[in-house]
């Protein structure tokens, strides 16, 4: 028997914001997709992606480091026990201190990033040729300031979520991308020929993205009462509440993402263009995870930390086991879809302009090896919100050590023999040791994203020992009759994807696009109704819930961004 459907206030409240969050996000990922098709097609997969993508990587890490994983983390949590047993006075005054400390701490940051931008593109990417290291350095200087708008707007983004506000904040990377579009379309119509130093008009863009995201936040804050300015009372109790849960996060946070920055490391070893295949790989891989995955995460964290401050551990862990099936039923037949499609799919986005057949067939290589671990990533970010609702942010910082450690030995293992030149660095010299001893497999690229999908699967494992111990148990039968019938329907629907795909030359270029675009479009389709015939059966609750996320984003509300919020 299935499981019995969302009728707890928890569980309608998560369906509810996850729609919400999940149709502004997939406005924002198409976005972001067109932006990545743009950038493709005028700068090519190369020397100049290369430079501007390892750039772009810092600004963007420290932003997720400080921004997003502190909303996560600690912000909702702290915030929401403040709503639930504080007065408004004392909310407001607590969000006033904590805005106060974080723009003096991203003002810091982004002026350190900016100073000492040559040293940090020397350390990040040494494999670079020196004048693919000045136009890194160039790209960074210009980008980091993005940093304190974008932080800022994590922090709001946290006080919106925790008011239970979540469209504005998933609305708000929809302004970073149109930005980046209009730079490279204008590089594109302006300066088609020589396209290093136009580069830097992309990385303008990210500054003026940034900065109007923040500003994007402001109608929404001000109609809550929460449009604040800033104190100066590093004292507040609660920035110390704050900070003894910030200091693992940050630490787990800046773990994974230091993960990433040794993988561009490495793959700036490799041939040209391997930074750039990652990158692309990474942003249809980013596809499906950001508009469900993140959603559902971001919806779940302040109804668990509600659920917390009552007390409720019942309800936490019957929550986590709604959610966790609702990943099941989501993210198996993606994972496998994307899987039997890679090359249609990076064919059909980036095979335009300057980005060349062996780019693409890079990137769905690429593509391939990280899908192995989409469901590990899924359930990871849905088991952490739990352990923050928890008020629980060493567990997730045990884990993320472990997931680097393995990450970078995996991705050493796999990508294939490295060899230092006589003046390369320590680092350097030190995976190519490595790699004389380890080296199994010659995957390249793909080497580097099979090892984040095995990472993952360990970071899974451990997340999931902890935490079940600590809710004292979880409801097994239900999510083990939906992982079974996401299973089955994710097979099935093999066959019928993969025919129709089959049946065009994706590299022949007398191929009309809309024709691509036409039998991608249809192998997708039978993707969902093949799976659809075969999941229903064991998952009506599942189907019901996903479908109530729809309706009211897409029928009556779909231009009203602010009133949504409200």
């Amino acid at each position: 028997m299935s499981a019995p459907p969302p009728t707890t206030p928890e569980e309608r409240q998560i369906v509810k914001a996850a729609g919400q969050i999940g149709f502004y996000t997939l406005l924002s990922r198409i976005t972001g997709l067109f932006r990545d098709i743009a950038i493709g097609a005028v700068f090519g997969a190369g020397f100049v992606t290369d430079t501007f993508f390892t750039a772009f990587r810092i600004p963007n890490m420290l932003r997720r480091v400080v921004g997003e994983g502190a909303s996560a983390a600690a912000l909702v949590p702290v915030i929401t026990e403040y709503r639930e047993r504080r007065t408004q006075n004392e909310t407001i005054a607590m969000i006033r201190s904590l805005l106060g400390i974080g723009m003096l701490l991203l003002f810091v940051l982004s002026a350190a990033g900016v100073i000492w931008a040559t040293p940090i593109a020397s350390f990040l990417v040494p494999g670079f040729s020196p004048e693919k290291l000045t136009l890194t350095a160039h790209q960074l200087r210009i980008m980091f300031p993005c940093l304190f708008f974008i932080g800022l707007s994590a922090i709001a983004m946290g006080v919106l979520h925790a008011y239970l506000h979540f469209a504005a904040p998933a609305f708000a990377p929809i302004f970073l991308n149109i930005s980046m579009i209009s730079a490279t379309l204008f590089v594109g119509w302006f300066s088609p020929a020589e396209v290093r130093a136009p580069i830097l008009i992309l990385a303008g863009a990210v500054v003026i993205g940034g900065l109007a995201q923040l500003l994007w936040h402001v109608p929404v804050l001000q109609h809550l009462n929460v449009l604040v300015t800033p104190e100066w009372n590093p004292r507040h109790p609660a920035i110390r509440q704050i900070g003894r849960l910030l200091v693992p996060v940050l630490f787990s946070s800046l773990l994974y993402q230091v993960s990433l920055i040794v993988k561009n490391l490495l793959a700036s070893l490799l041939s040209e263009g391997s930074v750039s295949a990652l990158w692309y790989a990474t942003r249809v891989f980013d596809f499906p995870q950001g508009i469900f995955v993140l959603a559902l995460s971001s919806a779940a964290l302040p109804s668990l930390a509600a659920q917390t401050q009552r007390g409720d551990l019942v309800g936490v862990r019957d929550s986590l086991g709604f959610a966790m099936r609702l990943i099941n039923f989501v993210v198996l037949p993606a994972a496998v879809g994307l899987t039997v499609l890679s090359l249609p799919i990076c064919v059909v986005l980036f095979f335009h302009g300057a980005f060349t057949e062996e780019a693409v067939r890079d990137t769905a290589q690429a593509l391939r090896w990280m899908v192995l671990g989409l469901w590990s990533v899924a359930a990871a970010r849905l088991l952490t919100s739990c352990l923050y609702a928890l008020q629980d942010t060493r567990t997730p910082l045990v884990a993320a050590v472990l997931a680097f450690v393995t990450s970078i030995f995996f991705g050493v293992m796999f990508m294939g023999h490295i060899v230092a030149a006589e003046n390369s660095g320590r680092v350097v010299q030190f995976f190519a040791a490595l790699s004389d001893w380890i080296t199994i497999r010659n995957l390249e690229a793909g080497g580097l994203a099979l090892s984040a999908s095995l990472a993952a699967t360990v970071n899974v494992l451990l997340l999931g020992a902890i935490l079940l111990r600590r809710l004292d148990g979880f409801p097994w039968v239900p999510w083990l009759h939906s992982l079974a019938w996401s299973i089955l329907g994710a097979v099935v629907m093999i066959g019928p994807v993969w025919w129709i795909q089959q049946q065009i030359d994706w590299f022949d270029r007398s191929v009309p696009y809309l024709l691509r675009v036409g039998v991608l479009l249809s192998a997708i389709v039978a993707g969902i109704v093949s799976f659809t015939l075969v999941a229903w059966w064991g998952g009506k609750t599942e189907f019901a819930a996903l479908l109530k996320m729809l309706p009211d984003r897409l029928l009556r509300r779909v231009p009203q961004f602010l009133k949504a919020s409200n």
